[in-house]
Parts: C-alpha cells; sequence; structure tokens
C-alpha cells in the first residue's frame, strides 16, 4: 500500500510542525509529508521547511495561500481568523492536486472553510472519527479549553484550576468542536505561570504527536479496510 501523503496547514515559526516532519523522515509514521501550506508569506516554517528538505533529502512543497495574496471580492466581508473564498479554493485545489490523504493543523491560526471541511474534516453524518481526513492539535484539554488559542489557554486552566494537557481532535466547520482522537495530561506546578506551563504542553504536543498519528493512520487503515 502506498504510503499516506500528509499536507501540514501552519502559520508560524513551525516547531511542531518542524517535529512531525523530522519524525517521518525518520520514519516513525508510517506516512510521508508532501505538501505545507503556511498563510504568512514570511512565516518561520519555511525556513525551517528549507532545512529540513536539505537535511534529510526531501521534496516537501512550501505554498504560501493567504489574505495576501488571495484577497477577498469587493463584495466579500470575511471576518477575523477566516479564510477568504479565494484563499478556501486555492487550499483546496493544493490538497486535490497532491492527493493529500491526511491534513494536520500544526498551529495553523484560522478557521478552516466549508468546502475543505466538507472534503477533509469531521461531518454529521460520519459514524466514525476514522472517516475523517484532517486534524488539529490543541494546547489544552477540550471541551473544557475549547475556543481559546495559545498562552490564553494557560491562562485559564491556571486562573480557574483547570487540568492541563493537550489533545488532537478531527475538524469540524467549528472552533475546537470535532471529536477528540487522542488527549495528553501535563502536570500543573504551584510554581507555574502561564508561558512556563505552555512551554511544556508544547513539549507534550512535539513528543506524543508523530506517534499519535501514526496511530491513527494504523486504525483508519483497519477500519477503511472492509469498506
Amino acid at each position: 500500500m502506498a504510503s499516506v501523503r500528509i499536507a501540514i496547514l501552519a502559520s508560524g515559526n513551525g516547531t511542531t510542525a518542524e517535529a512531525f516532519i523530522k519524525a517521518a523522515a525518520e520514519r516513525q509514521v508510517d506516512a510521508k509529508v508532501t505538501l505545507l501550506i503556511a498563510n504568512n508569506k514570511n512565516a518561520g516554517v519555511f525556513d525551517k521547511l528549507k532545512d529540513l528538505n536539505r537535511k534529510y533529502n526531501l521534496d516537501i512543497k512550501g505554498v504560501h495561500i493567504g489574505k495576501n495574496n488571495y484577497p477577498p471580492t469587493a463584495d466579500e466581508e470575511v471576518e477575523y481568523g477566516r479564510q477568504t473564498k479565494a484563499e478556501e479554493q486555492a487550499i483546496l485545489a493544493e490538497l486535490n492536486n497532491e492527493k493529500i490523504d491526511l491534513v494536520l493543523l500544526l498551529g495553523y491560526m484560522k478557521l478552516i472553510g466549508k468546502s475543505i471541511v466538507d472534503a477533509y474534516g469531521w461531518r454529521e453524518d460520519y459514524q466514525s472519527i476514522y472517516q475523517g481526513r484532517m486534524i488539529n492539535t490543541h494546547p489544552g484539554l477540550l471541551p473544557a479549553t475549547k475556543g481559546l488559542y495559545g498562552i490564553h489557554v494557560q491562562e485559564t486552566v491556571l486562573k480557574e484550576n483547570l487540568e492541563a494537557g493537550n489533545c488532537l481532535f478531527v475538524v469540524d466547520a467549528s472552533y475546537d468542536d470535532g471529536p477528540v482522537i487522542a488527549k495528553h495530561k501535563v502536570v500543573v506546578m504551584a510554581s507555574d505561570t502561564p508561558e512556563i506551563l505552555f512551554e511544556r504542553v508544547k513539549k507534550s504536543e512535539r513528543d506524543n504527536l508523530a506517534r499519535d498519528i501514526d496511530r491513527f493512520i494504523s486504525e483508519q487503515k483497519e477500519y477503511l479496510k472492509d469498506k
């Protein structure tokens, strides 16, 4: 069976994307990353991708698709954190052209458009998480930290005395609302600040991501084998 073809969507420095690409290149994941899309032209993840392509002799395609190069039409109103229609269509075209099997959102800071969710994400008529083909990371435990992102998750965890951790979930049309695939708790210490706790959560994300994705791919293959 051909390797599962993975696309990564990111927005910033891409430390989690870097860790996953490295793990895949070192055969810790039964998959091949073939595409990376970032909505920020100057995202640090592009520099990391160049280094990874060179170091591991990879040929991962890096593409900038964002509001700046795929702007809204004159009559289109785009809320903050949403994709333009042109942006959404361009991303979907890249995913289709590259014959992507699984999409990973690793630090991607926009809500995914409906056409992409319909093609790759969680739909109401699905019966199993293994029907989903788009996965997001979240630096908290859901649903307690739903709708929060980045350092704000850890601020809420400490303020409201919540459990800390990170999880993976199948992407649906809302923020942080799809079914959870995997979760990992992180110990909260009395001396923690949001920044210190966030670093431990991010380390947990990087340490567990490849293993979680590899397990999902394996179990998804088993689920789809007789379908």
